[in-house]
């Protein structure tokens, strides 16, 4: 790595290398958000302007999880942000990125507590294989057969339709999740209708948006590339039954592997 890159990494908010994350220690992937900081009233203030469904009521945020990235994943998306800003202007100077929402399958328990931040190894488990490696275009498609904009990530500014994709697998768990994604829209396409055979953005532009009319009542921000996107907040939310115990250290181990613990 160039000492260039790795200066520019270092200042990188999200970055394992940056001094400021070594609180949460070196071998963390999640850094938990005290209540009372910046970045915690920032992501809840975009969590709950997010939510548009009048009809689904608004849950509490139990915890905020900061995603911290090693070196070698953080600097393809540095790199495409930097093309993408060379192209296009935008009033963050930063390719047009933007903070946006996305739900998907939770198998374990995974921020369930402040302390459990183990990433799981179930093939089932959507949301630790994103924290593990990011997200991947071929994978598009697994969950949800329908592809309104063909095969790309999808993100959304509405936090309420990114709780419509988030689904808890275990039986354990209280607690709902959804990742804040740092996304380089750049310069986005417009769409009022259904476009599922797309496969990128037409040329001079660098993602799709869905925009609310004819076929969507909500908006979402599709992008074609995986270095567009990387996850930058994991957010837990809904209401703490009272009066349950907490999973012992043997429950979370048999949830995570799915192998029964002997007594």
């Amino acid at each position: 790595m160039s000492t260039s890159s790795f200066e520019s990494l270092n200042f990188d908010e999200f970055s394992l290398e940056n001094p400021t994350n070594r609180f949460a220690g070196r071998r963390s992937r999640l850094a938990y958000l005290s209540h009372d900081s910046t970045h915690f009233a920032e992501v809840e203030d975009l969590f709950n302007k997010g939510w548009r469904h009048g009809r689904k009521a608004r849950p509490q945020i139990q915890g905020i999880f900061k995603i911290l990235w090693p070196d070698s994943n953080l600097e393809p998306y540095l790199q495409h942000r930097k093309q993408v800003q060379t192209r296009v202007r935008s009033r963050n100077n930063a390719g047009n990125e933007k903070l946006l929402f996305h739900g998907t399958n939770r198998a374990c328990l995974l921020g369930e507590s402040s302390s459990n931040v183990l990433l799981c190894g179930l093939k089932e488990c959507y949301l630790c294989s994103i924290l593990r490696a990011s997200f991947d275009v071929k994978k598009c498609g697994m969950k949800n057969a329908f592809k309104r904009f063909g095969h790309g990530i999808y993100t959304t500014a509405c936090s309420s339709k990114a709780d419509d994709y988030s689904c808890n697998l275990s039986e354990d768990a209280c607690l709902r999740t959804m990742l804040v994604n740092r996304v380089v829209v750049g310069r986005p396409y417009k769409r009022y209708r259904n476009a599922p055979d797309l496969v990128k953005p037409p040329d001079g532009f660098d993602s799709v948006t869905g925009e609310i009319g004819w076929d969507l009542n909500h908006e979402e921000t599709v992008c074609y590339t995986n270095d567009a996107v990387r996850p930058a907040y994991l957010i837990v939310y809904g209401h703490k039954p009272k009066g349950l115990p907490k999973p012992t250290f043997k429950k979370l181990m048999s949830t995570m592997f799915k192998t029964p613990l002997v007594s």
